[in-house]
């Protein structure tokens, strides 16, 4: 049967097609949407962190009841925590990976032009205690570390003019410079008062940052290390790698060098976390597992609805056509071209009901964005979207073409 004769019918009896195409759109834009949102919870969870996992341990939240750190207390626990027995490597830090107690948020300005939102890390030694690999470059000098302090700001200001180092990742290098060198390239940070510039020294492969909702679409390593040995801070948390084989002894000993250098002072209301990055990536990653959970319930009940309802609505569509099959089968139709004409037609309908499900998920997506402040989505999802309803869709109306295609001529043609 022609293309011509089959839109002629699918009119002449518009109920059925009509209720499938409907059933197909909603399914459609609902599931590019749950696609989207899927994709942005799983790239923080799927995103190289460029750290040495399996031997780091993060000390945080140590916190003083009395007065703010100074420096030197700072490095007596950095000290305290480098002498324990399977530690290899300590650093006092402000802001590491799945730490979201403190972050620090810089915009990048290439000499191009290019801007880019990063978060950075202070701290003396972090390359080496969070096991970072370098590509390019080379790590801070001892001489290029600046003390910088939470109460006392300008006691982290750079002079006017003159450049602070820095350590990029490999991405964010690509995104700055495209394909230059980025080593030895300034930087500037447009809403810093002071207009100091920001050299590259170094380029490591991969840096998670830890601001994870920002982790998406290509930005989990929109991350710099900059050369700041911190004091003078209410607040203060170490990056510690240990010996994968001493993970117990050494687990026991960084509590008791934490207790041993800042014991009397430390606030009882707020305890000291000291977790392996393991388990504290776990626990920052609980709602975009939970959220998983909750979007795939979602897509299962989209496809157990939108599989029912076409093959229920097909069906019902070849029951009342049987007479039709029968005289088509009389008159020399084979199976597989009865077959054929009921997939033909629901891929017809179907698609159809793809291209108002397309528009319709655009659409919802932007009654997101203003709602919930969810990004916009890409056109990228929608032919996917479109393409896994479409494969549903025929799979759905296998069985009932199958049903019409086995119906004998002789019963077909006695039906009413």
């Amino acid at each position: 049967m022609s293309l011509a004769v089959m839109l002629k019918v699918l009119r002449r009896h518009a109920l059925m097609p009509a209720l499938v195409l409907l059933q197909v759109a909603l399914a459609c834009a609902i599931l590019c949407n749950v696609l989207f949102l899927v994709w942005q919870r799983v790239q923080p969870m799927v995103a190289p962190s460029g750290l040495a996992e399996d031997e780091l341990v993060l000390v945080d939240q140590i916190t003083s009841r009395v007065r703010p750190w100074t420096g030197a207390d700072v490095r007596a626990g950095q000290l305290a925590l480098s002498r324990t027995p399977g530690v290899r490597y300590a650093s006092a830090a402000l802001g590491l990976p799945m730490i979201g107690t403190m972050m620090v948020d810089y915009t990048l300005q290439s000499p191009r032009g290019v801007k880019v939102g990063v978060n950075g890390y202070f701290g003396e030694g972090l390359v080496k205690s969070l096991g970072l690999q370098l590509v390019a470059g080379r790590d801070f000098l001892p001489s290029e570390y600046q003390e910088f302090g939470v109460n006392q700001p300008s006691s982290g200001v750079p002079d006017t003019g003159s450049t602070e180092s820095i350590i990029i990742t490999e991405s964010l290098a690509k995104q700055l410079f495209g394909d230059q060198p980025a080593v030895g390239q300034i930087l500037q940070v447009p809403d810093e008062p002071d207009g100091h510039g920001y050299q590259v020294v170094g380029v490591v492969r991969h840096l998670m940052r830890n601001q994870l909702a920002l982790a998406t679409d290509g930005r989990a390593d929109n991350t710099m290390l900059t050369a700041r040995r911190v004091g003078d801070t209410a607040m203060v948390g170490y990056a510690v790698r240990i010996d994968p084989a001493m993970r117990e002894v050494a687990l026991r000993g960084i509590r008791a060098a934490i207790n041993e250098a800042f014991g009397p002072l430390l606030s009882e209301d707020i305890p000291v976390k000291i977790t392996t990055y393991a388990e504290r990536r776990h626990d920052a990653l609980r709602g975009a597992r939970a959220a998983l959970w909750l979007f795939a319930g979602v897509t299962m009940a989209v496809i157990v609805v939108t599989a029912i309802g076409i093959m229920g609505l097909t069906g019902f569509w070849v029951q009342r056509r049987t007479r039709q099959i029968g005289i088509q089968r009389a008159l020399g139709a084979r199976r597989s071209q009865v077959l054929r004409y009921f997939m033909v037609e629901n891929l017809l309908i179907a698609g159809a009901g793809v291209l108002v499900g397309m528009a319709l998920a655009y659409v919802a997506n932007g009654v997101l964005m203003r709602h919930y402040e969810l990004p916009r989505l890409p056109w990228s999802y929608l032919p996917i979207g479109g393409a896994l309803v479409l494969l549903l869709g025929q799979l759905a109306a296998w069985s009932p073409a199958r049903r019409a295609a086995a119906v004998p001529p002789v019963v077909a043609t006695r039906s009413l």
